[in-house]
This record gives structure tokens, C-alpha cells and sequence, in this order.
């Protein structure tokens, strides 16, 4: 790609803030920092996972708070999956999943997100077997047909469990799905967990997803820390990272920062924004 035509969009992870601001300050505090949106997580927390139930009356005042004050939204996470995987053998489980995974899609489609997130994973509190990544290929296709007749990209990433731990094998899962609508959102910490934080390996791990990366989680990681590693002082390297990314063509990165009691969510969040814009 030639860089004096790239474009991309930097936002940030809703839980770096703390849970007791509501989502619209956070939106402002993420705008007044500099990012270019936020990151809207749907998981384990019951208040987000309401989100998913909100009527229209609740979406529309979204809407209309987004529009008044110049926000939008590119990316949700529906890490409440990993609750309900879309491996698991249970039937009944399986059902579940999929009415989750549409709801997060109709959540997506009338807010005007782009990309809905969902972890690579085909099982999470049990061992992967055959059986468990057939039933992951069956339900990951029907979730890839709900993604098309919404028109919203369901990225898949590349989680910590082995099933799906790098780029590489979540383009094996995209190859198989053969949809437009079933792409990557990659993270870059853990690909540098899987490879010991070798920049060169990460690096052709990300060359196996060229044309298949939708968006990309931007932290830092140490092996055995996937979330708290301060950004600059773990194995990640940015630059090399970023600048094949930005070849690549991917537009769309979110600084996956976690809330922590111990520092300054304002100033942290600050310094991050800083620290990623200076590789672009």
C-alpha cells in the first residue's frame, strides 16, 4: 500500500475506564483524549450484557447522543461468548450462542458498528477435541451467514487457548469459511505470547492473515500477562508491528487497555494514545 494514502482510526477498549462511568463518558472521555472511538465490550457483566436487550427507545437515545456530539462506533466486543462457546457438544448450549451472537449482530447493525468480535476459541473450560472443533466449524458457519445478512464483519481472534492462539490459524478458520462478512481481528500481544516476542516470527504470523484482517488489538504482553503489561515494557514491538500492519492496509486498531485501580484511568489512557499515534 502507499503510505501517503493510508488512512486508519485509533480507539480504545471501553474497560479502560472504570465501570462506575456510564458508557456515554465514556465515549466523551475517549473523543476528549484524542481516540477515534471506543471499543463497546459485551461480556460477563451483567449491566453489558443488558445491552444486548436494550429496546429501541434505548438505542435511538444512543444514536442521537452519538450524532450530537460527532461519535461513532467501528468495533464491539462479544467476549460474552466466551461463556458460551460455539464449540461446545450441548445443543441446547449451541442454541444459545447463536441467539447470542445474533443479538450482538442487530446490536451492531443499529448502532453502526462495523465489526463484532468474537474469541477464537471452540471451547474454553474443557479440553479442545475433534468433536469440539467440528461442532465450532458447523456453528462458526452459521454465525458467518448472520453476519452477511446484517452486512457487519464478525472478526474472529486469536485468543489465548492453542485452538486459535495466532493469525495463522485464524485464517485457516476464515480460508474454510469463505465469507466476506468472516475476517480477523487480530491482537498482537498474543501473537507475541505464542512466539516468545520474536518480531520476526510475529511478523510472518501476521503476513498469513494479508487480506483477511479486519482490525487489530494494539497492547503489550509479557508471557504469562495478557492484560496488565504496562505499554513499552513487554515483548510487543510496536514499530516493526505496526508498520507491517499499516502495508497490509489495516485501518482499524483499538488500544486494548484494562481498567486498574492502581493508576490513574485518565492519565494511563493519555499515555497509551500517545505512545500508539507515534508509530504512525
Amino acid at each position: 500500500m502507499n503510505n501517503s494514502n493510508y488512512k486508519y482510526s485509533l480507539g480504545l477498549y471501553e474497560k479502560a475506564f472504570p465501570d462506575e462511568l456510564s458508557l456515554k463518558e465514556k465515549m466523551l472521555l475517549a473523543k476528549e483524549i484524542g481516540y477515534d472511538f471506543l471499543e463497546i465490550c459485551i461480556d460477563l457483566n451483567p449491566e453489558r450484557e443488558l445491552r444486548l436487550d436494550w429496546t429501541k427507545t434505548q438505542r435511538k437515545e444512543l444514536i442521537d447522543f452519538m450524532f450530537d456530539h460527532d461519535i461513532s462506533l467501528r468495533t464491539i466486543s462479544l467476549s460474552l461468548l466466551r461463556k458460551y462457546p460455539l464449540g461446545m457438544i450441548h445443543r441446547d448450549m449451541n442454541k444459545l450462542s447463536l441467539e447470542i451472537l445474533e443479538k450482538g449482530l442487530n446490536f451492531a447493525s443499529d448502532l453502526g458498528a462495523k465489526i463484532v468480535l468474537i474469541n477464537g476459541y471452540d471451547v474454553f473450560n474443557e479440553p479442545s477435541t475433534p468433536e469440539t472443533s467440528n461442532r465450532f466449524m458447523e456453528n462458526i458457519t452459521k454465525a458467518a451467514a448472520l453476519a452477511a445478512e446484517k452486512g457487519i464483519i464478525l472478526g474472529i481472534e486469536n485468543a489465548e487457548k492453542e485452538f486459535m492462539n495466532t493469525v495463522k490459524k485464524c485464517a485457516y478458520w476464515v480460508e474454510k469459511i469463505g465469507s466476506p462478512f468472516f475476517c480477523i481481528y487480530g491482537d498482537v500481544a498474543n501473537t507475541a505470547i505464542v512466539f516468545n516476542g520474536d518480531p520476526d516470527k510475529c511478523i510472518a504470523d501476521f503476513e498469513e492473515g494479508r487480506g483477511k484482517i479486519a482490525a487489530m488489538h494494539l497492547k503489550d504482553s509479557i508471557n504469562g500477562d495478557y492484560r496488565f503489561t504496562d505499554y513499552g515494557k513487554g515483548q510487543v514491538d510496536f514499530k516493526r508491528s505496526i508498520d507491517k500492519l499499516k502495508s497490509m492496509g489495516v485501518g482499524i486498531f483499538n488500544a486494548e487497555l484494562f481498567y486498574s485501580p492502581d493508576s490513574d484511568y485518565r492519565t494511563k489512557a493519555k499515555q497509551v494514545h500517545d505512545f500508539l499515534r507515534s508509530f504512525f
